[in-house]
């Protein structure tokens, strides 16, 4: 996977020598796998953490998880603690955290001198969106799905893995990471495309993410809502 992943990043060209990349780190296993590949292929990186406190202790020790992780690999840590006032705004719990994550995230680049910010989304996060969008009624343009660089400093040098990749690297590299539990709830949309629906269409076409950009399956999608609008 290591070498996959180099491959990947020089493909894209997402990262040059003078790069430092601020890390995205949740704490869950593939941004923890994220921050171990970069750094093991000896990019310049610092590490930023949101704690949303939405999931009391839980949300606490996944920040003391990367604190630890940090201060052993001699990591530059920046931690975001968003305060339960914060969330009264009006709008979803969701779209209040995205805002804060990145208004975060720019405020960093900008005042510690990062060129890049890099989010650890994989090969099935690209499927949920995919068929996420599609669900929705997206046009022709969201059935893309992630892309690998979204702006000039949006990099996600993880996209080509599968997330069974994610838990093997992990697991052989002896990489911590906590499980989010909230992920197995279908409270929201994603989670339903991710525990209900995409296990139903494996049991279809178990390869259905053996390329990383889902290319089959995107086909048939664009195939069925091309059909669907013609006999409209």
């Amino acid at each position: 996977m290591y070498e996959r992943f180099l491959t990947f990043i020089k493909d894209h060209r997402m990262i040059s020598p003078a790069d430092r990349v601020l890390v995205a780190v949740s704490g869950g296993v593939d941004s923890m796998v994220l921050v171990s590949l970069l750094s093991r292929a000896s990019i310049k990186v610092g590490v930023a953490h949101v704690n949303y406190h939405l999931r009391g202790v839980e949300s606490n020790d996944d920040q003391q998880l990367v604190e630890a992780y940090c201060l052993k690999n001699n990591i530059q840590l920046h931690v975001r603690e968003v305060q339960p006032e914060e969330y009264a705004t009006g709008e979803s719990i969701q779209m209040v955290a995205r805002d804060i994550r990145y208004k975060f995230f720019d405020q960093l680049l900008d005042d510690f001198d990062y060129s890049k910010i890099a989010t650890a989304h994989n090969a099935n996060d690209n499927l949920e969106t995919v068929l996420l969008n599609f669900t929705k009624g997206t046009g022709i343009a969201g059935l893309t799905g992630i892309a690998p660089i979204k702006t000039n400093r949006l990099i996600r040098p993880l996209l080509f893995a599968r997330k069974e990749e994610v838990y093997q690297y992990a697991k052989e590299n002896s990489i911590s990471w906590r499980e989010d539990v909230s992920n197995e709830k279908n409270d929201y949309q994603r989670n339903r495309i991710r525990n209900a629906v995409i296990p139903e269409l494996k049991k279809i076409n178990p390869n259905q993410m053996s390329h990383q950009k889902n290319n089959y399956l995107i086909i048939i999608i664009l195939k069925t809502s091309m059909h669907m609008t013609i006999v409209r």
